[in-house]
């Protein structure tokens, strides 16, 4: 396990996505520096396991056909053997150990899930850089406040407190002031209306009040009966066809599906159009889809079959090394 381990990184440092036959493939995208609690951390290469890539790139069988100067055949076949132990540790104590490279580890639903080893840089560029510790004596010291005396503490907040009181007195005697005003005019107002308008008696009430006071109200008229109801016009009436086609629910069209070519991966939807705008200035027709997992593929190609996708990867191998297929549904 130690020697697939080793083979592993050293296909990581040059591809971007390597199968582990049988079982997924572990998928790299680049990540730049960061500074993370007073150190800066060289680019390197953020590497996941995606069970679902079970498409084989053939490239672990490859290396260790030419290692061992072996058939492709036989070195596929000590591989799966290989593979086969590092399953069977998983389904019993739920990780696998691949030293050097990190471990793989499966939950109850078989989700498998990885852990790129710690200090390791699969970045090519980056090889050999180490990271860089910031010094903190040099890091910008706070300024200290000053601290209030207990006696001038205190009589802020006695002036505060007199302050509130004096506000607080202003506004009941305002409002005092106003409830009396409204109270006085209030008072004028009715005697003035008391003296310009004597009440009426009952006996000198009009002939026409006492009938408006006896005629039934509006809302108390009998309604139509259900027969002689406006009938609605023609034209306004659904067609039979009409009310054939709504009472139908309307039947969904069955998904397209595509198989492309994928010649990079991003964790960026950013990072993935700029590579796809570099094809296109090329003359090629790429564009971007959003694969799950926070991960965006530049598509070079789509075919409506598989056979003519993998005449399309031979093509796309000439200059994209690591370019495989993905099937697309819409």
């Amino acid at each position: 396990m130690e020697e697939i381990a080793k083979l592993l990184v050293e296909l990581l440092r040059t591809h971007n996505r390597v199968s582990l036959p049988g079982m997924g493939a572990f998928v790299a995208s680049p990540q730049a520096a960061i500074i993370d609690k007073g150190r800066i951390m060289p680019p390197t290469k953020k590497v996941a396991f995606v069970k679902a890539e079970t498409w084989n790139d053939g490239l672990l069988e490859q290396l260790y056909a030419k290692r061992h100067g072996i058939s492709a055949e036989e070195a596929e076949a000590r591989l799966h053997r290989i593979i086969a132990d590092i399953r069977l540790e998983l389904d019993s104590g739920g990780k696998a150990t691949l030293p050097g490279l990190g471990t793989l580890r499966q939950t109850a639903a078989r989700d498998v899930s990885f852990g790129l080893a710690k200090n390791l840089n699969l970045q090519r560029d980056s090889y050999g850089l180490d990271e860089v510790k910031i010094d903190s004596d040099k890091a910008p010291k706070k300024t200290k406040r000053k601290k209030i005396a207990p006696a001038s503490r205190k009589n802020n907040i006695s002036l505060l407190v007199l302050l509130f009181i004096v506000l607080a007195a202003i506004a009941a005697l305002a409002l005092f002031l106003l409830l009396s005003r409204a109270r006085d005019k209030d008072s004028i107002e009715s005697l003035i209306l008391t003296q310009n308008n004597p009440q009426p008696t009952l006996s000198d009430a009009s002939p026409a009040q006492a009938a408006d006071e006896n005629y039934p109200d509006e809302a108390e008229q009998p309604a139509l009966p259900e027969a002689e109801q406006p009938a609605l016009p023609e034209a306004d009436r659904p067609t039979p066809a009409a009310e054939q086609q709504l009472q139908q629910p309307q039947q969904q069209a069955p998904p397209r599906c595509e198989f492309c070519t994928v010649v990079a991966s991003f964790n960026t939807l950013e990072g993935a159009r700029i590579k796809a705008q570099r094809y296109k200035d090329m003359g090629y027709k790429s564009r971007v889809v959003n694969g799950g997992n926070s991960r965006y593929r530049v598509m070079l190609g789509c075919y409506s079959t598989l056979d003519a996708a993998k005449k399309g990867l031979s093509e796309t191998f000439k200059f994209v090394k690591d370019a495989w297929i993905l099937e697309v549904c819409e």
